[in-house]
């Protein structure tokens, strides 16, 4: 009789039932992909128990009917083959996951299913026919002509395999091309060794193998999970993207933005906050059998669609718009989360994943920004963005050369009825000397982080200008910082730095906020602020009236004035009501103590009604545009030196 050594099985099940345990732990079998594995790793702990049970009742045949040896038997053939089409037909469709086509997978599915089928038909004749095993009168067990069939079957599934991921290389994401170029070589030495020491039982030792080099490529591919929601994070949407357009695929994105997704954490609470995401990506995930969806960013999400044409597109996006438009529920709670959307179809441009990502983000951008809900990256979004990124080149080297100059704009006193101070603004040239609009490079700054470099500029053009003597009639000048500024630990250092370099007295600097910036971390500005108002340097509310601004930031900061925005005074004073709230904010700004600037004045009666009201300072084309610093200093001598009048009746 055979003395078969079942060590390696044992060690094998003990392999398998630690995995099991982990996955189980983990809670990780919830995906496709996860409960095919956990099948895996069922029929590989079946297998190499049902070995050892075959093993013993071999070595028992006195004790165990023929009957009984026979079946046992019989099942373990067919599971041993069984696990091995399994794993294979499971690596299968980790080699085609990234591939919308298919044909590949069915045929591969096809092939596999036959062949077990075939084996299966194989083990029923072999009870009558011992072409596998058999036993003989005397209980011994008899390997039969076909018995290392099954050997065969695996090698002809592993060929199957190397075929599916030659055809489809391209599309293999990196760990499944490690997994390829370990997990088959070390399966046809397992099996070679089987074949030449017959009596080492190694088979439950393959399928161990194979499991534990699956879970750890499972385990890599989980770095590219998003803890929160369980779909691919933004490191797997660019590998996803890499393999798409490296296998010259057709596919539709669209790219999501949940707005005003704060408010959601302040009502419901970041826990229920967090669930409703969860719930987002799931719906999203299972929109359509072949999409496959990803948290882009903290509250973006992207979904990517086969192509099938401009119907089925057009069908995908609606779907999504619909959806958006409607209540979301968890449990009891109720509430509608609104969303943005940018659309980009590829079908067959020359576009790197990197610029699908910036197209996508600009067509989000400008979905954002207008009153459409979704934009679609084309040619003419395409030419625009380009346009775009020559700006920030311009901006960058611009920053390096030194090109950014700083203009300002002067601002009457009302009460002396002289320019006595004005607004720093910086302003920009392209290399063929036209004027770009800061409307355009100011939010491109923001967006790019030049933001912070150009307002250092401002801060040091303001000072210089400030400590020359050239401009003794302005008594202060403001300048706008962001909230990049306001986040470093310098800031004060810095400004100090810079007004004491120049021999500028601390309180000629104003610095301009916005509420806009002021509600992006309220703690921090009201430190900083705190802090600079000791120093002597203080502050204005700018755009009041636009909407960021309310009465709350005037009563809990160290404000000096408020700047009543243009949008206020527009319709001013020819318009009943907005002559009423002017005239109301001027009063009660003033029983606060703040001084009140009004900004966007462009007319005689609007300038003549606010200094009527008792406006402390007016800013606006109608008494003077920005100019260079070397138009301001024989403006400011011209206008606040003029014989009589002075710049009340000059229209600049």
């Amino acid at each position: 009789m055979v003395k078969w050594s079942l060590a390696a099985e044992l060690l094998a099940a003990m392999m398998i039932v630690v995995l099991m345990a982990y996955y189980r732990e983990k809670k990780l079998a919830v995906t496709r992909k996860g409960k095919v594995y956990r099948s895996c790793l069922g029929l590989s702990l079946a297998t190499v128990l049902l070995n050892a049970v075959c093993v013993y009742t071999i070595k028992h045949t006195e004790q165990v009917p023929r009957a009984v040896n026979l079946i046992l038997n019989s099942a373990y053939f067919l599971v041993a083959v069984l696990t091995c089409s399994v794993i294979v037909l499971y690596l299968c469709y980790l080699i085609l996951e990234h591939v919308y086509d298919k044909r590949h997978l069915r045929r591969a599915l096809l092939c596999i299913s036959g062949g077990t089928l075939g084996y299966l038909l194989l083990i029923l004749w072999n009870l009558s026919s011992g072409v596998l095993f058999s036993f003989d009168p005397g209980g011994n067990y008899r390997r039969g002509p076909l018995n290392r069939i099954g050997y065969a079957l695996m090698a002809a599934e592993l060929l199957l395999l190397a075929v599916c991921y030659v055809q489809n290389r391209a599309s293999v994401n990196r760990p499944m091309v490690k997994l390829m170029h370990t997990l088959p070589p070390l399966a046809i030495f397992l099996a070679a060794f089987q074949l030449a020491y017959p009596q080492v039982l190694l088979n439950g030792m393959m399928m161990a193998m194979a499991d534990l080099i699956l879970f750890i490529s499972f385990q890599s591919s989980r770095i590219e999970t998003d803890g929160l929601t369980g779909i691919g994070n933004r490191n797997s949407f660019f590998a996803e993207l890499s393999l798409r357009v490296a296998g010259r695929q057709q596919f539709q994105i669209v790219l999501l933005s949940l707005q005003q997704f704060v408010t959601i954490n302040q009502r419901f609470g970041h826990q229920r906050g967090d669930a409703f995401l969860y719930e987002v990506a799931r719906y999203l995930d299972g929109l359509c059998r072949q999409a496959r969806a990803f948290r882009f960013g903290n509250v973006e999400f992207a979904v990517v669609f086969p192509w099938r044409g401009e119907t089925e597109a057009t069908d995908n996006l609606q779907k999504l718009r619909e959806r958006f438009q409607r209540n979301w529920r968890l449990g009891e709670v109720e509430t509608r989360l609104t969303a943005r959307f940018a659309e980009l179809i590829c079908t067959g441009q020359s576009w790197s994943p990197t610029q699908i990502i910036e197209g996508l983000e600009y067509g989000l951008r400008l979905a954002k920004a207008g009153p459409e809900d979704t934009v679609r990256f084309n040619e003419r979004t395409a030419a625009l963005l380009e346009k775009e990124r020559m700006l920030v080149n311009i901006m960058r080297r611009s920053v390096l050369e030194q090109r950014f100059q700083v203009w300002y704009q002067p601002i009457y006193d009302c009460r002396s009825g002289a320019f006595t101070s004005a607004e720093a603004l910086l302003r920009l040239q392209d290399y063929e000397g036209n004027m770009i609009s800061p409307a355009e490079f100011i939010p491109l700054a923001e967006e790019t982080g030049l933001i912070g470099e150009l307002s250092w500029i401002v801060l040091e053009g303001t000072c210089r200008l400030l400590g020359s003597g050239r401009v003794p009639d302005l008594r202060s000048v403001s300048i706008n910082l962001s909230m990049q500024q306001f986040a470093e630990q310098e800031l004060i250092s810095r400004i100090v730095d810079s007004l004491d370099r120049n021999g500028v007295s601390h309180d000629r600097l104003k610095v301009e906020i916005t509420e806009r910036v002021l509600l992006q971390d309220m703690d921090r500005m009201r430190t900083a602020m705190a802090e600079m108002a000791s120093r002597d340097i203080h502050f204005y509310l700018d755009d009041f009236g636009t909407g960021y601004s309310n009465l709350s930031c005037v009563l809990d900061l160290p404000f000096e004035c408020v700047k009543l925005d243009q949008s206020l005074v527009a319709e001013f004073p020819d318009d009943q009501r907005a002559d009423l709230l002017v005239r109301t904010l001027v009063c009660l700004f003033h029983n606060m103590g703040l001084q009140v600037m009004a900004e966007g004045v462009e007319a005689v009666p609007q300038a003549e009604t606010l200094a009527r009201y008792g406006a402390d300072w007016i800013q606006g084309y109608y008494y003077a545009r920005p100019m260079p610093e070397s138009e301001l200093i024989p403006f400011l001598k011209e206008k606040n030196h003029a014989p009589q009048g002075g710049a009340k009746e000059v229209l600049v």
